[in-house]
């Protein structure tokens, strides 16, 4: 029997709508045994996050090399990281351990405007995940600071996704969901070839929906499937996902593990 297992870094979410609660679910749902590295503790709920306590790059190295030293996942997914130091630090143990299947979730700001990793520790993920990043998945916000330029339309949806690529990951996946427009287009983009990925805007008001995908895309990666392949199917489980969707608090709606029936 193999397990396929994916180690997901990232912030706690007590409410469990995002970060690492809704990174668990997620991967056991798509039969993958998760590992996880606790970046940030935060306090939020569905309102908003209200405090953040970032742990200490030690902390974190530590946390990582206990688990890539007894049980290798077969992928791996960054979310949110803090600082600066939490950048370089995974990045100089990723170097040294080459983990294969990275997905980076460039996570800089939260949608209530919560700045999550300042811009020293930006440009420093740019330079040292993107390039050991098998696929980066920014959305139009995070990809608009990451390329440096308005995003209006498909077009500068494809030529953000260039200027990320150059950066030097193998994939670049832009998530076209903040765009206006009845249609949703998401692009990915290899260096040579142009992927799109279209499909009706579901009007929604979800919380975790970036933190579902990227782990859906590990998952996918971890079992074997090609980029393209994983990106349609973990568009297609988080789009399942947000129909289902409930108001757990009083502020936005979360997406529910498949063992709680609406």
């Amino acid at each position: 029997m193999q397990i396929r297992k994916v180690l997901t870094i990232g912030g706690s979410d007590p409410s469990g709508g995002a970060g690492i609660q809704a990174d668990i679910f997620s991967l056991l749902e798509l039969g993958i045994f998760p590992l996880s590295v606790i970046t940030s503790v935060t306090a939020q709920n569905s309102s908003g996050i209200m405090t953040i306590h970032n742990v200490s790059h030690q902390i974190v190295g530590d946390q990582i090399r206990a688990i890539l030293t007894d049980a290798r996942p077969d992928a791996a997914k960054i979310g949110m990281l803090g600082t600066r130091e939490n950048v370089k630090t995974i990045a100089e143990i990723f170097e040294d351990y080459g983990v294969e299947n990275l997905v980076v979730d460039p996570i800089i700001e939260a949608t209530d405007g919560t700045i999550l990793l300042g811009p020293s520790g930006s440009s420093l993920m740019r330079v040292r995940l993107f390039p050991l990043a098998k696929v980066v998945t920014p959305n139009i916000p995070e990809a608009q600071k990451l390329a440096g330029f308005p995003i209006r339309d498909f077009d500068d949806m494809r030529r953000a996704a260039q200027a990320i690529h150059l950066f030097g990951s193998e994939w670049v996946l832009i998530k076209g969901g903040h765009l206006e427009g009845e249609k949703c287009m998401d692009i990915l983009w290899n260096g040579t070839t142009y992927y799109e990925y279209i499909h009706k805007k579901v009007e929604s008001n979800v919380r975790g929906t970036g933190c579902v995908f990227s782990s859906a895309l590990a998952a996918h990666l971890a079992q074997g499937v090609e980029v393209p392949k994983a990106v349609e199917l973990a568009e297609e489980y988080v789009l399942q996902k947000i129909k289902s969707a409930y108001l757990i608090g009083k502020g936005r709606s979360q997406i529910l593990p498949m063992a709680i029936k609406r």
